[in-house]
């Protein structure tokens, strides 16, 4: 069962490959978030209110376009566990 966690790990491994592994820490360290090189995030609690502070993150720093790929494989993984989304992915 896939849990917020597992969400914006989706988010970190796709930016990745969009914007970079360099850019996407730099955004991860300002947010205090915690993850490994491989975008796996340190062990903690993670709700909706990181999965939106990222995605707005990424927008307000890269626009619309950085969001937009998140939001197929972000929102079939949340859909198919139950979770919220938001309203920034919808």
């Amino acid at each position: 069962m896939a849990t917020y966690k597992d969400l914006i790990e989706t988010v970190i491994k796709r930016e990745f490959g969009i914007l970079g592994k360099e850019r996407m820490m730099d955004i991860l360290s300002d947010m205090k978030m915690k993850v490994n090189g491989e975008g796996l995030l340190s062990n903690g609690a993670y709700t909706i209110k990181e999965l939106e502070a990222l995605v707005q993150t990424l927008h307000d720093k890269y626009g619309a376009v950085a969001v937009m790929g998140c939001k197929v494989a972000v929102g079939r993984a949340a859909r198919d566990n139950g979770l919220d989304l938001p309203s920034i992915l919808k």
